[in-house]
């Protein structure tokens, strides 16, 4: 018989309380401001008061345009290097020079090739309301798409945004994410007398799966995962699980109901979220907390694919086809 366990005691509801804006953000209205002052400012025009414990999530693109990372692409001057790979693969080469600043490209998607697999273009028209200008877009500026490696994740095009920002101007991220997440939880313990814990959020692409979500490249006031990988599970077992990233998860679930396009909701408070502090030590590590150590990717996919191959020959020298299920 399994032993018996009390149930932990059941967790306190979570809220995700959507912080709205009439007020569309420009460079020009961001100037001379902080993200923290605009934060403070958006709960109080939302009737929020924030407690000890909330999680406030923010779009970057708040951050970028409040802490100086909006730029005029005319005001970028590309290198050769740049020139070279924005005519060969239909970038602007201006936004290929900011893109190599901010991180290396890991691998470039071939979207105007891919799309012309028939049932990958259904299966995307599909999701469009104008499939025409997603051909033609799949065609022209997205035709290509670069996989950045920055800020403890893999980012489309480096987390450069033309949307919702003035013709011409693109926001970039912030060079230390956590850094501004730490300011505006300064702003925050300033203006209302209580810690909070602060999250900057950005839109990723899922490897797998078609559609993105929004995932952390920030975070202040809390410890960015669980800390369980290999305790007991119920049976007294120990589980290779139990390392989740908190800040995914969180940025994942505002970005629901903060938006993507012209919903005008710049955060979201989440309320009632069981979470640790930053672990002791770990204050200053930022999104590093959340990297491999260097070199361990390339071992992880030369030693991956070595002993793949060995699965398939093993595999193979069984003489045997691959079964089929047996059970009812």
């Amino acid at each position: 018989m399994p032993e018996t366990r009390t149930p932990e005691k059941r967790p306190p509801v979570v809220e995700v309380i959507p912080l709205s804006t009439d007020h569309v953000v420009d460079p020009d209205s961001a100037a001379g401001r902080s993200a923290g002052d605009y934060v403070c400012d958006l709960l109080t025009s939302n009737g929020l008061a924030p407690r000890t414990g909330d999680v406030l999530a923010v779009t970057s693109k708040i951050a970028s345009f409040h802490e100086g990372f909006s730029l005029r692409l005319s005001d970028v001057t590309p290198s050769r290097k740049a020139r070279a790979l924005g005519r060969v693969f239909r970038k602007n080469p201006r936004e290929v020079q900011v893109l190599m600043e901010v991180g290396r490209v890991a691998v470039v998607i071939p979207m105007m090739w891919l799309i012309r697999y028939r049932p990958l273009f259904r299966a995307i028209a599909a999701q469009s309301p104008s499939p025409e200008a997603m051909r033609r877009g799949f065609s022209g500026y997205c035709a290509f798409t670069f996989i950045v490696a920055a800020h403890g994740a893999y980012l489309d095009d480096a987390g450069i945004d033309y949307s919702n920002a003035p013709a011409g101007v693109i926001t970039i991220l912030p060079k230390d994410p956590c850094a501004v997440a730490g300011r505006i939880r300064a702003s925050v313990r300033e203006r209302f007398g209580v810690d909070v814990a602060v999250i900057l959020t950005d839109t990723a692409a899922k490897l797998g799966r078609m559609g993105s979500n929004d995932v952390a490249v920030g975070y202040a006031g809390l410890d960015p995962i669980t800390r369980l990988t290999f305790s007991e599970d119920l049976f007294g077992v120990p589980r290779s699980g139990g390392v989740d990233v908190i800040i995914d998860s969180v940025a994942a679930i505002a970005g629901l109901v903060m938006g993507q396009t012209t919903e005008m909701r710049p955060a979201a408070l989440v309320r009632g979220l069981v979470y640790q502090p930053a672990a002791a030590g770990t204050e200053n590590e930022g999104m590093r907390a959340l990297q491999y150590p260097p070199g361990t990717l390339w071992r992880a996919v030369v030693l991956t694919l070595a002993v793949s191959l060995w699965f398939h020959i093993v595999s193979l020298l069984t003489f045997q086809r691959w079964p089929r299920r047996t059970r009812a």
